[in-house]
C-alpha cells in the first residue's frame, strides 16, 4: 500500500514538477518532532495520544523519507519525547544542533506551544502547533514562526454551535473549571452564540471542582431548560462530570470540548461508560478514523495496517504537520527556514491534509484553515473502529459563489477580530 502511495507522489512531481531549487535539498533535509509523554500512570487518555503521536510520526518519517528517497533526495522526521516547558524547548534546540532540522512539529498543551513559539523566534525557525487549541496562542501569543495545524478553540467552538444550534439546540449550559483557558471558552462561545445565531443562549454557567454539589448542579440545569449542557474542562474532568449528570437523570444533551485527550477512541469508550444514556451523543473532531474520502480512506488504511487501531487525531496532526513542512521545503526548493515561513504563508501555498479541500494558513493569525468533523459514539460497538461514526462536516453550510478560503473561514476568527500583533 505503501508503493502506491509514493506512486501516486511520484505522478504528481511528474506533473507539477520536481523542486526548483534542488541544490538547497541534495545535501539532505529533515525536520524535529517533539512528542509528549504518556503521562502519569494510569492515565489512559494521554497515553492514548502519545502511542497515536508517536505512530503518526513514524508513520510520516517512514513514508516521506520513502518517497524522498525514491526522488533521490534524504530526508527524516526526528523525534524526541519531552514533556514541559523547558524540556520541549531544550529538544528543540538540540534537534537544530545536531540534526540541522528547518522545522519543528510539537505542542501539546498550551505552555508546551508558547515555549516553543518564543524559541523558535529567537531561532528563525518554522513551528507547527499540533495539539494545542488555546485562542491565545493566536491572539496575543502569537508569533511569526507559529503556525497551527491544531485547530483553534473559536474554531472548535463555531463548529459545535454551527450544528447544535441548526439541530434545535438554542439554550445551553456551560460547566467549566476554574481556570483561564475554560474562562476565555466560555466567553468566545457566548460571542458565537449571540453575533452568528438568532435566538441562541447561553442559559447559565457553573465553575466546578472537588467539592462541587452535584444535586444542586442538576437543579440548575433542569431550571434554566437547558437543552445542551456543554463541559469546558480536561477530558478526565469531563469523564466525572457526566457521570455525575448521568446519575441525577439529566435529560439535557451533553457534549465537552475536544482536547485531543477527548478525541480518542479510549475517550469515547470512557464516555458511554461513564454515562449510559448521556455518553452516546455527538462529539466534534479534527479528524475520524470512518473519513472514507478525498485520500483519507487510503491514509486511514495504511495506519490501521500498520498499528492494528483507527488513527487519532494526535496521530493525523503529527503526520500533517510533518508532511506540510516537507511540501513546503520540496515544492519550494530549499530547506532554508526563512524560505519555508515564506512558502507557508504565500497565499498561493495550498496543502491537502485529505479532507477533500484545499487548506492554507490564515494570513493574520497562520492558523489552518480547515473542516471539523462531528462524530456519533455508537451504544453497543465493541470494535474500537466502529465505536465512532462519521455524521457530518463543518462547516456545513457554502454559498454559491465563494471561495475555497471565505468557505472556511466561516469556523474561527476573522482579520477583523484577530489580536494578533496588536
Amino acid at each position: 500500500m505503501r508503493l502506491l502511495w509514493v506512486l501516486a507522489a511520484m505522478a504528481f512531481v511528474a506533473v507539477f514538477g520536481t523542486a526548483t531549487g534542488q541544490a538547497g535539498l541534495e545535501a539532505g533535509f529533515h525536520v524535529g518532532i517533539i512528542l509528549p509523554g504518556p503521562g502519569a500512570e494510569g492515565d489512559a487518555l494521554s497515553a492514548a495520544v502519545a502511542r497515536a503521536a508517536a505512530q503518526g510520526a513514524e508513520m510520516a518519517n517512514d513514508e516521506f523519507g520513502f518517497n524522498a528517497e525514491m526522488l533521490e533526495y534524504e530526508f527524516s522526521a526526528e523525534a524526541v519525547v519531552a514533556a514541559g516547558p523547558e524540556a520541549v524547548v531544550a529538544a528543540a534546540q538540540t534537534l537544530l544542533d545536531e540534526h540541522g532540522v528547518y522545522g519543528i512539529v510539537g505542542g501539546f498543551d498550551a505552555a508546551e506551544a508558547e515555549a516553543l513559539a518564543g524559541w523558535a523566534e529567537e531561532a528563525g525557525v518554522p513551528f507547527i502547533n499540533v495539539g494545542a487549541s488555546a485562542d491565545v496562542l493566536r491572539n496575543e501569543q502569537c508569533r511569526p514562526s507559529l503556525f497551527h495545524v491544531e485547530p483553534s478553540a473559536t474554531m472548535y467552538l463555531d463548529a459545535m454551535a454551527g450544528w447544535y444550534v441548526r439541530s434545535g439546540l438554542r439554550d445551553w449550559y456551560v460547566l467549566l473549571t476554574d481556570d483561564d483557558e475554560s474562562s476565555a471558552q466560555l466567553s468566545r462561545l457566548d460571542r458565537t452564540l449571540e453575533e452568528r445565531h438568532f435566538a441562541a443562549n447561553v442559559a447559565g454557567s457553573t465553575v466546578v471542582g472537588p467539592d462541587t454539589d452535584w444535586d444542586d448542579v442538576a437543579s440548575r440545569i433542569a431550571r434554566s431548560r437547558a437543552d445542551l449542557v456543554v463541559l469546558f474542562m480536561s477530558a478526565e474532568d469531563q469523564l466525572a462530570a457526566v457521570h455525575e449528570l448521568d446519575a441525577r437523570g439529566a435529560s439535557a444533551m451533553v457534549t465537552g470540548y475536544p482536547y485531543q485527550e477527548a478525541q480518542t477512541r479510549d475517550f469515547y469508550r470512557a464516555w458511554r461508560a461513564a454515562a449510559p444514556t448521556l455518553g452516546t451523543g455527538y462529539r466534534i473532531s479534527a479528524w475520524e478514523a470512518t473519513l472514507d474520502a478525498y485520500g483519507a480512506r487510503e491514509l486511514n488504511a495504511r495506519y490501521r495496517a500498520m498499528y492494528g487501531e483507527p488513527m487519532d487525531t494526535s496521530a493525523w496532526a503529527v503526520y500533517q504537520g510533518v508532511k506540510i513542512l516537507y511540501e513546503a521545503a520540496f515544492f519550494g526548493g530549499t530547506a532554508d527556514p526563512g524560505a519555508v515561513m515564506a512558502y507557508l504563508t504565500d497565499a498561493q501555498s495550498v496543502f491537502d491534509v485529505w479532507k477533500g479541500i484545499g487548506t492554507s494558513f490564515r494570513p493574520w493569525d497562520r492558523q489552518l484553515r480547515q473542516p471539523l468533523y462531528l462524530v456519533k459514539i455508537d451504544q453497543t460497538a465493541e470494535a474500537a473502529f466502529t465505536l465512532a461514526t462519521l455524521v457530518g462536516e463543518l462547516p456545513a453550510i457554502y454559498m454559491p459563489g465563494t471561495e475555497v478560503a471565505e468557505r472556511l473561514d466561516q469556523l474561527g476568527e476573522l482579520a477583523a477580530a484577530s489580536r494578533c500583533g496588536r
